[in-house]
């Protein structure tokens, strides 16, 4: 019988440290099982399982900077800029947008980021162009024009010597030279929901993420998971505030209409660059990462100031993945799982990647995950750390189960095992079963 004290720190779901007392009575059975690569570092190109898998080796990590703040646990950036509520009456009627740089899309680990829809901070070059400084038929004093299909609205602009914009000129004329998050800065202003002609992006552009607003982009097709459709940008009243952020992008069949959906002119000659869609990429590949890289990393998270400062040490293989097993009355691993103690990298759904860590500091172990950012850069996701818990602990990975992994220090027993889990909200937590 053993005793233990676990602590559980999920960041980005919540920072308070939960002590539980667990008591192991599960029988021991010594197991005659070595490592079994069976899964394979498995790859899949379905959307909930796979149908095949191959081990395309491991591949090196570097990590650089700082690892950023889990957006749940960000401070405010800043507020609603007060510039940008404007008089509707004031400005051209047509707003000439110059060109330049657009770093379009989002961070890994953003609230409300879709990765299968929202680009990874992504650089492109626009030319100049031009675009309504209102949503059609472009004039404050009248309410926008809903309930049209992308055909039509396509049609009315190009009856007005116009055309519709593509989403990227849009996302630049709500973003502006500055790349605020939302039209109205730093943060939304939930007021232009009610009032869309008072607000204005950073380049004069007024309404922008109050409504919805069809674009002449389109949205590629994902293998088994979406078709091509058209791509929208803006969102609903009574979205949620991050859907409202001039990166928020949503696929819509062009042949559909609504009181919400609207749309606005550009001008000039259309810039042809597009959002590319992301691909399925194998579930699980091994990482190379150093102990003392993965130290670097947890030195600048706030909520692992508890494990800060003290030497990072791996698990071995396969010796401590026998320990765990031999832990347990569980027989083994469940089918077409592979344990080990290797840092992983993780492709839940197209356009995301994890980095899952597990390894223990000084006296305490720890199973960590982080957002992988261009550049090799990281954002943590979620963590657990086990207070006074030496392990072993070991992950599990199976390429047929894209969207959770397991983890534990004795196979399958109660508090002493879990899920790192991808949920459907693009949010990742580690539990504790």
């Amino acid at each position: 019988m053993l005793d233990r004290s676990i602590a559980r720190t999920l960041t980005g779901e919540s920072s308070r440290s939960i002590k539980l007392s667990v008591v192991r009575t599960m029988q021991r059975r010594k197991l005659a099982l070595g490592l079994a690569i069976a899964a394979g570092l498995a790859g899949c190109r379905g959307g909930s399982g796979g149908s095949g898998s191959e081990d395309r080796g491991s591949q090196a990590l570097h990590p650089n900077g700082k690892v950023l703040e889990a957006a749940e646990n960000e401070e405010t950036a800043g507020s609603v800029d007060a510039g940008r509520r404007s008089p509707a009456a004031a400005g051209p009627a047509t707003i000439d947008i110059p060109g330049g740089k657009l770093v379009a899309g989002s961070t890994p680990g953003d609230k409300g980021r879709d990765p299968t829809l929202e680009p990874t901070l992504l650089e492109v070059e626009l030319g100049g162009y031009g675009v309504d400084r209102y949503l059609y038929p472009n004039d404050p004093s009248k309410p926008p024009l809903t309930g049209v299909t992308r055909a039509k609205a396509a049609e009315l602009c190009q009856q007005g010597g116009g055309r519709l914009c593509t989403e990227l000129e849009w996302e630049h004329a709500c973003k502006g030279k500055e790349s605020s998050p939302y039209a109205t800065g730093a943060a939304w202003d939930a007021t232009c929901e009610k009032e869309p002609a008072s607000c204005a992006s950073p380049f004069g552009v007024l309404g922008m993420g109050a409504l919805r607003e069809w674009t002449a982009s389109d949205v590629s097709e994902i293998e088994d998971l979406r078709p091509k459709a058209a791509a929208v940008r803006g969102a609903s009243r009574g979205a949620q505030t991050p859907d409202h952020r001039c990166a928020h992008r949503s696929a819509v069949d062009a042949t559909a209409s609504g009181n919400d959906l609207g749309f606005r002119c550009c001008r000039g000659a259309p810039n042809a660059v597009s959002v590319p869609s992301p691909g399925w990429q194998q579930t699980y590949r091994k990482a190379e990462i150093t102990p003392a890289q993965v130290a670097e990393m947890i030195a600048s998270v706030p909520n692992l100031r508890d494990i800060a400062g003290t030497e990072v040490v791996f698990f071995k293989e396969p010796e401590d993945v026998n320990t765990v097993l031999s832990r347990a009355d569980a027989g083994g691993p469940p089918p077409n799982t592979t344990l080990t103690t290797s840092p992983l990298l993780w492709s839940p759904v197209p356009g995301e990647e994890l980095l899952v860590v597990a390894g223990r500091a000084d006296k305490n172990s720890f199973v960590l995950a982080f957002y992988r950012l261009p550049g090799d850069r990281y954002r943590i996701a979620s963590s657990l750390v086990l207070k006074d818990e030496k392990g072993p602990v070991v992950l599990g990975f199976n390429g047929y189960i894209r969207k959770r992994l397991p983890w534990a220090t004795c196979l399958e027993c109660r508090g002493e095992s879990g899920h790192v889990t991808y949920r459907d909200d693009h949010r990742v937590v580690i539990i504790q079963k």
